[in-house]
């Protein structure tokens, strides 16, 4: 079966001893798993951040690879736009199904639209669980601080037994 052009320069990647050992630390992981470092996904997602065939891939959801998850997470976490990268979170985080993925989307422009993302957070934290847990990655990223006790209310009455969220 044929690969797509981003799937195929993430195989152009693939650290097939990496793949083996990155396995091991993601047991929830249901898709295929290629073996591509942190670090080269965000340099493919600086060269497709606003580019047709980056757009083109963030709408062609679900994805196939695990690396395609985190390359999304990477794209979106690159949105100059609060609004954008909203809609894209919303629309990628019930495709999200481990905690690396969770993880590695930490969209920069939340920093400046604080209000906002403190709105969206309690509808995260009453969702699946890698949702809850970025809802949680949110709250300790962007209001850790002075503005943490205030807003640390948000989760204070969450309680779910799922390991990736406590």
């Amino acid at each position: 079966d044929g690969l797509t052009p981003i799937q195929a320069q993430l195989f152009a990647l693939q650290d097939l001893g990496y793949r083996t050992f990155h396995c091991k630390l993601m047991p929830t992981v249901t898709g295929a798993v290629i073996g591509v470092r942190t670090p080269q996904i965000r340099q493919l997602a600086k060269q497709l951040s606003g580019t047709p065939e980056g757009e083109a891939f963030l709408q062609a959801l679900p994805h196939r690879y695990y690396e395609e998850n985190n390359l999304h997470g990477a794209l979106l976490s690159l949105g100059k736009s609060y609004s954008w990268v909203l809609e894209g979170v919303n629309a990628f985080l019930p495709y999200v199904d481990n905690w690396a993925t969770c993880d590695l989307l930490s969209p920069k422009v939340f920093r400046k639209h604080l209000p906002e993302l403190r709105r969206e957070i309690p509808r995260w934290l009453a969702d699946p669980t890698y949702t809850v847990r970025f809802g949680l990655g949110m709250l300790l990223s962007f209001y850790w601080g002075t503005d943490f006790r205030e807003n640390i209310g948000l989760g204070r009455g969450l309680q779910r037994e799922e390991y990736y969220v406590r």
